[in-house]
């Protein structure tokens, strides 16, 4: 015997269940084609509602159940083509709730003066069937049949047959119903299944999805209706279900669905209600999501960009600091992805305003610092560590879209921020800066920038703590070019691995290219012997297994700054 308990059945008896009742669904079918052809409507109808009885099981999962309901509605085309020409001569219909769907619905298309009466009474009608699985799915099949049939004008124009009020009603009240079907789902059967029902829930998400989707589809629909009829009340009943998958997938539904001009217009009622939602909700992706779509949306070619009367950059900062606020137990990996979603926005709307970027890095560092997130060198098996890929996007963000080092030598925050790292992801992080030096041709002009900028990448320049020891050995080398740099003991100079050696010749190989940019132009001759003496001190701390990748170029620059100096008055540059 069938049991009617949804979580009766097993894994291995779907199939028998699903193939019987796909016989019984294929030898209806055939027979309710059958008395079309003959014209035997009323036999048809019974044929077609023994078809439909098919889907009243409880039986079948819902893969198997969705195989089935597939079957059944696309036999169903076949009566509603034969009923739209039997109601063009005055026919009639059965009482099932599909049958009467697909009879509505071609009552519709024969004649549009009742249309949001009879739209009202099927939605309406659907209430009959409150089992989660079966009312999901009746209400999805109501909502295909009708996709054609919805009023899409305004009031004005066809007061008889509906307007796109109407359609709104009837949408917004099918999937108020099916989001709390869908949310029902999770307390069916024993609560040891309840990660199997959460799966199952996850696979037909889409199903209440389609509504919001239909929504967006109406033309009639503007700014204005959308924000002040459409989101109000679906972000109600999207926080008043307090469930967290619901309010996951249909607020990700929302920002993708509907116009980036419809979100900028209800930015702060959106963000409202992500303050509001169930703290099990990722709300991180949610943000991250927005933030992307309309950060597109500026730079996209023939967008007119963000009106500058919504302080877009304000909004979202304001929004994630009231998360790293309110969510203690926030992950430092979260917390990471948000600031560079909210980076790549500075970036990409607001190019020119460099101090945007240095709040968002502020912000990380100082959020880090609430989370207990110790820098790499602090960190111990006890303490709370980075997240140094995402820190290394966050990191990047600013070198790809500005391509100007010099930039971020204007950035307070940058530097605390990358010293966070660990020592190979720091390094990776500074090669990669003077690699896109050097793709760009960055000049550095003044010997602060190069002093900067050597202090920015210093991982690559010396070892960690041997600064202050190198500098000691250097000290009678840091007055001229000359000089002995030292044999490098305090920088590790001693043999290492070969691997180690290959890393070490590759990094002070860019380091050494990047030299080459240290130029104050032509004619700044005093300029540019004080950008060497500089770069050959700091350079000099590198040690001997360092400066022999290093010096050279700063000797070139010497020798090149001494045959323009040749060129003119040289007693000024003897100590060249």
């Amino acid at each position: 015997t069938r049991s009617q308990d949804m979580s009766g059945p097993v894994t291995e008896d779907q199939e028998k269940l699903l193939d019987e009742a796909l016989s019984v669904v294929k030898l209806q079918a055939f027979q309710m084609k059958r008395c079309l052809d003959k014209a035997k409507l009323m036999d048809a109808l019974k044929h077609a509602s023994n078809m439909l009885g098919e889907l009243r099981t409880s039986l079948l999962s819902p893969k198997s159940y969705y195989e089935l309901y597939m079957l059944i509605t696309d036999e169903m085309r076949h009566l509603e083509l034969y009923l739209l020409d039997e109601f063009q001569k005055g026919g009639e219909y059965a009482g099932s709730l599909y049958l009467l769907i697909t009879v509505g619905v071609v009552y519709i298309k024969c004649s549009e003066i009742s249309r949001k009466d009879i739209l009202k009474d099927l939605v309406e009608m659907c209430r009959g069937v409150q089992h989660p699985l079966r009312g999901l799915f009746l209400r999805n099949y109501l909502l295909q049949c009708t996709k054609n049939v919805l009023p899409d004008c305004v009031e004005e124009e066809q007061e008889d047959s509906g307007s796109v009020s109407d359609s709104i009603d009837f949408v917004l009240l099918n999937f108020s119903e099916m989001n709390k079907l869908w949310v029902r789902m999770q307390h069916q059967g024993h609560t040891r299944e309840r990660d199997r029902r959460e799966q199952e829930r996850r696979e037909l998400k889409l199903l209440v999805g389609t509504n919001l989707v239909r929504l967006s589809q109406l033309d009639t629909i503007d700014v204005q209706r959308y924000r002040s009829v459409v989101l109000p009340a679906v972000l109600e009943q999207v926080v008043n279900c307090r469930d967290a998958l619901s309010q996951d997938y249909v607020m990700e539904c929302i920002i993708q669905v509907f116009p980036d001009e419809y979100h900028l217009a209800t930015l702060q009622d959106f963000l409202q209600a992500c303050a509001e939602l169930n703290p099990a909700v990722p709300v991180k992706n949610i943000l991250i999501s927005l933030i992307n779509r309309l950060s597109a949306f500026a730079t996209r070619d023939g967008s007119n960009g963000i009106p500058s009367d919504i302080p877009l950059f304000d909004f979202f900062s304001e929004q994630i600091a009231k998360i790293i606020e309110n969510k203690p137990d926030l992950s430092p990996e979260d917390l990471v992805s948000l600031q560079a979603a909210l980076t790549g926005l500075a970036l990409g709307v607001y190019k020119d305003r460099e101090d945007y970027v240095d709040k968002v890095l502020e912000t990380t560092n100082s959020g880090l610092d609430k989370l207990g997130v110790e820098h790499s060198w602090q960190a111990t098996s006890t303490t709370t560590r980075i997240c140094p890929r995402e820190l290394m996007k966050l990191l990047k963000l600013p070198i790809d879209l500005w391509n100007d080092a010099l930039v971020l030598l204007r950035l307070r925050h940058y530097s605390p921020l990358l010293q966070r790292l660990d020592s190979p992801t720091k390094k990776s992080v500074s090669a990669y800066l003077l690699q896109n030096m050097l793709n760009n041709g960055t000049l550095v002009p003044s010997s602060e920038q190069v002093e900067q900028l050597l202090d920015l990448v210093r991982c690559l320049v010396a070892d960690p703590g041997a600064d202050a020891a190198a500098a000691a050995a250097d000290a009678t080398a840091t007055n001229s070019l000359g000089g002995d740099p030292g044999d490098g003991s305090a920088n590790g100079a001693g043999p290492g691995s070969e691997a180690d050696n290959e890393d070490l010749a590759e990094e002070q190989s860019l380091l050494g290219r990047v030299v080459h940019l240290f130029s104050t132009g032509p004619d700044l001759l005093d300029e540019q012997f004080g950008v060497l003496k500089t770069a050959r001190r700091i350079l000099a701390t590198g040690g001997g297994r360092r400066v022999k990748y290093t010096l050279p170029p700063v000797v070139y620059q010497a020798y090149q700054l001494a045959i323009r100096c040749a060129a003119g008055d040289p007693l000024p540059y003897r100590k060249l």
